[in-house]
């Protein structure tokens, strides 16, 4: 089983609000990945799609990432009303294995992605083992509006310059504020200082900072790959 998620698309009247479909793409990215059966191209590759359309677009997503379903969805951001679609394809034939509207306000936003992730596993006839299964019902926090917040710094971190590191930062901090158990918004924070490091601030400060957030959010959940991820950035940073 395999399948690919497509950046979703923006559809708010305000672009800024690009940061939600982005984010929505990325967050299914992580947990379908969490599904040891299920084959999921990461990020680089998925993006890589993104803005193109093209008619046979499914199944040149299917020849290049050979994937056998494609997820692709879109989110619409008025005010505090939310709309999210999400539908399944089958590449070999361009049908709809799933699709789904989801109406609701941003604080339902987390339970949404839930459902969706939920929804496509089934769809894809995945077993899960009992680990899978609470992976895909794990919220990474119960606060929408730090999670909001953390995809706005996944979203300026992803733009790879120093000004949108340190706007990054300042979302991260936020999200923490608001929850300060929210391990991912550690790991945001940790890799942002590293990419920092030696260069806006002294690499010796930022690197052993950015090894202290990791360990916090490694901490916090131990069972976090994103939290390990962060720390081996941080252990491979102080060795340079």
């Amino acid at each position: 089983k395999s399948i690919a998620v497509l950046p979703f698309l923006n559809l708010s009247a305000d672009k800024n609000d690009e940061y939600l479909s982005d984010g929505m793409t990325e967050e299914l990215l992580n947990v379908l990945t969490k599904v040891k059966s299920l084959r999921v191209p990461g990020r680089s590759s998925s993006f890589a799609f993104k803005g193109k359309n093209e008619e046979d677009i499914f199944r040149k997503v299917g020849e290049q990432l050979h994937v056998n379903a494609v997820l692709e969805g879109s989110v619409r951001k008025a005010g505090d009303k939310l709309r999210i679609t999400a539908q399944l394809i089958n590449v070999a034939d361009g049908f709809h294995l799933w699709s789904e509207t989801y109406d609701g306000d941003m604080k339902d936003i987390l339970a949404f992605q839930g459902d969706v992730a939920r929804r496509v596993v089934q769809a894809l006839q995945v077993q899960l083992g009992v680990d899978e299964a609470r992976a895909l019902t794990k919220k990474p926090t119960e606060n929408p509006e730090a999670h909001r917040l953390y995809l706005l710094g996944r979203f300026h971190f992803a733009k790879g310059t120093f000004p949108s590191y340190a706007d990054a930062i300042q979302f991260f901090n936020q999200a923490i504020q608001l929850d300060p158990t929210y391990a991912l918004a550690y790991c945001g924070l940790a890799d942002a200082y590293g990419f920092i490091g030696g260069i806006v601030i002294p690499g010796k400060e930022a690197w052993a900072k950015e090894k202290e957030l990791a360990q916090k959010a490694l901490a916090l959940d131990p069972n976090l790959a994103e939290a390990h991820f962060s720390l081996g950035l941080a252990l491979a940073s102080s060795f340079n």
